[in-house]
């Protein structure tokens, strides 16, 4: 696989993670967004580099998307979920970005260095 490639792949993978963490965090068709993000999660993390950090945080965010899910289906989502949503996506963005992963000048995640 081409660097560029690679590149591209990474980038329409966090893409995918953080629209679908948009659309759970709202409520919006959660259960479905949330197999999408599962989805995005373990492509993207077949293509980089894996560290114990990184597999940490990837098993923290999805805990807490699981958990905003299940509460959104029986009595809504609290403020208290949907700010450890928030906190275990930017720990997964810390990582990610340890493991190589550059983030584009708006904020979101884009590119794989080397």
């Amino acid at each position: 696989m081409t660097p560029e490639l690679r590149q591209e792949l990474v980038s329409r993978r966090v893409e995918g993670i953080d629209a679908a963490l948009l659309q759970i965090g709202l409520g919006r068709d959660a259960k479905d967004a949330a197999l999408t993000f599962r989805a995005y999660l373990i492509d993207l993390l077949g293509l980089i580099e894996r560290n114990p950090g990184l597999d940490a945080a990837a098993d923290d965010l999805q805990k807490s998307v699981h958990a905003v899910v299940e509460a959104g289906e029986s009595r809504g989502i609290e403020d208290r979920q949907a700010r450890l949503l928030v906190e275990a996506h930017a720990r997964f963005r810390a990582r990610l970005e340890a493991a190589g992963v550059e983030f584009n000048s708006e904020g979101g995640m884009g590119q794989a260095r080397g």
